[in-house]
């Protein structure tokens, strides 16, 4: 039976081994048709090529001098991606011989071509670098035109000059706009910027304006802020940032998991009234019945508290507890 089954498998070897070595043609081919096409001038396909000589692939040795002179030639042809790693390398010195002069030529060259990682990269030396004047107008200028392009890196470093006031009037709802922005493209670094400008004024929320507030950043790219604001208003014993602060620490979103401390929240929130963490500790309950002392009512009373206010299912629970569709509670 086993040398019956043999020739299949060589003959599935033998498939797989061609269609590998498809594969390997056809990289060939295009690396074939890279070469010529930079052979022939064109700026994209110079700057590709140099990006091959960088990391070497297949026939393509590492060479950095090479990578350089291609990127150069790329450049001179106006392409705006060439132009800023040309202008990077200056700036870093990094296969070239550093010069700021140089740097700044070559990336402000790709950003007025259009490329918004040179505006932001132009925006950041000008108003962040220590080996460049400061001009924080023209970091301004720059950061906005990236910022508008949405790229999230700029609309963080724009944020810091709107809440200092270096370059433009001081703006602090604005600053938050752009932070939230970024936050909302997954920058984790503006969120920890966010929360250093407005973690004292949280302080001063109502809790249910801060269980709202922390649901809004839970609920996106900045969990941390979350959690901060529903410890605030669970300080006030607030149901529902008590439970909200048991989901966080049951999935180690925002802050450490912790089992323990998850299940302490969620019974807290459940004594006040919140059929969310009713459900929770009716589920517990009902798998582990000596999870809780004994004085704990057991998993059918929770279930049925927690149908009252139509919590019937895992599902609907935690809609209710993130999204806030429930009674309130």
């Amino acid at each position: 039976m086993m040398l019956r089954a043999f020739p299949f498998i060589l003959f599935f070897l033998l498939l797989a081994g061609g269609a590998a070595s498809e594969e390997v043609t056809r990289k060939r081919l295009a690396l074939r048709e890279l070469v010529e096409m930079a052979n022939a001038g064109d700026p994209k396909s110079l700057y590709d090529l140099a990006s091959l000589h960088d990391r070497g692939y297949d026939s393509i040795p590492i060479d950095s001098s090479r990578s350089t002179a291609l990127y150069r030639l790329s450049a001179a042809k106006g392409y705006a991606r060439a132009e800023n790693y040309l202008g990077f390398r200056y700036f870093k010195g990094e296969f070239v011989e550093q010069n700021i002069d140089s740097a700044l030529f070559w990336i402000a060259k790709a950003a007025e071509d259009g490329d918004i990682t040179a505006a932001n990269n132009l925006g950041y030396l000008f108003t962040e670098s220590d080996v460049v004047p400061r001009d924080y107008q023209k970091g301004v200028c720059w950061l906005k035109k990236a910022a508008d392009a949405g790229l999230p890196q700029a609309e963080s470093q724009l944020a810091d000059l709107y809440r200092q006031g270096l370059g433009v009037a001081p703006d602090t709802a604005f600053a938050v706009t752009l932070y939230n922005r970024a936050i909302d493209k997954g920058l984790h670094d503006a969120e920890l910027k966010l929360i250093s400008m407005m973690g004292k004024k949280w302080e001063k929320l109502s809790a249910d304006s801060a269980v709202a507030l922390g649901r809004y950043y839970y609920s996106r790219h900045a969990p941390v802020a979350g959690v901060i604001l529903f410890k605030n208003a669970a300080k006030n014993n607030n149901p529902v940032a008590l439970a909200l602060l048991g989901d966080a620490y049951s999935k180690g979103k925002g802050i450490d998991y912790d089992h323990t401390q998850s299940i302490k929240f969620y019974f807290q929130a459940a004594e006040l009234g919140n059929p969310s963490a009713q459900f929770v500790i009716a589920e517990l309950l009902d798998i582990f019945p000596d999870a809780l002392p004994d004085s704990v009512p057991p998993a059918a009373y929770w279930y049925e508290r927690a149908a009252a206010s139509g919590i019937t299912d895992a599902e609907s629970a935690t809609r209710a507890l993130i999204q806030n569709i429930d009674s309130g509670n």
